[in-house]
């Protein structure tokens, strides 16, 4: 002889809505693109990407900056997404949505506080104090501006100002 519970169709449909709205709802942290803003000529999308994956080309080193400071955050992050999904489940979606928010700002104040957290080699001298290089192509000298700071990824603090989150859903 087993025991048994009757489950009845009432519940059902909030448990369904819960499961919709996790399954349909996600947050993002990173530049939007179209609100990269712009560095000179180039788009904050495109310095992050050439940050992220160096140019050799150029002399860049690689410094991945997003997803090196959200793993540092994860555990952070996965405490608001869980009190997220509680929420959702018990039925309060507008506390669900106010959990992804906030788990969206850890996120974006990792990422932020990452870039001054000492994570980068310093900057080349030449970056730093300017001067006199060669084209590696075409071999005509050029005049480097210096940024007049050792510290990789900031310059006008564009890139990471346009850091921020998102909550995307369907």
């Amino acid at each position: 002889m087993g025991m048994y519970v009757k489950v009845s169709g009432e519940g059902l449909g909030d448990l369904k809505d819960a499961i919709n709205f996790l399954k349909n709802n996600r947050v993002l942290v990173g530049i939007p693109g179209a609100s990269g803003g712009s560095h000179g000529e180039v788009t904050n999308v495109e310095l992050a990407f050439i940050h992220t994956n160096g140019s050799p080309r150029l002399r860049i080193p690689a410094r991945p900056f997003l997803e090196p400071a959200i793993e540092e955050a994860k555990d952070k992050i996965e405490g608001r997404m869980k009190a997220s999904a509680e929420a959702a489940i018990s039925g309060d979606i507008g506390a669900a949505m106010g959990e992804l928010d906030k788990a969206g700002m850890y996120g974006e104040n990792a990422v932020k506080d990452y870039f001054t957290g000492g994570h980068f080699a310093p900057n080349a001298g030449i970056t730093v104090e300017g001067g006199w290089m060669r084209n590696r192509i075409s071999g005509k000298p050029f005049k480097v501006k210096g940024k007049g700071s050792s510290t990789p990824l900031i310059d006008t603090g564009s890139l990471r100002s346009s850091i921020t989150h998102v909550i995307e859903g369907k």
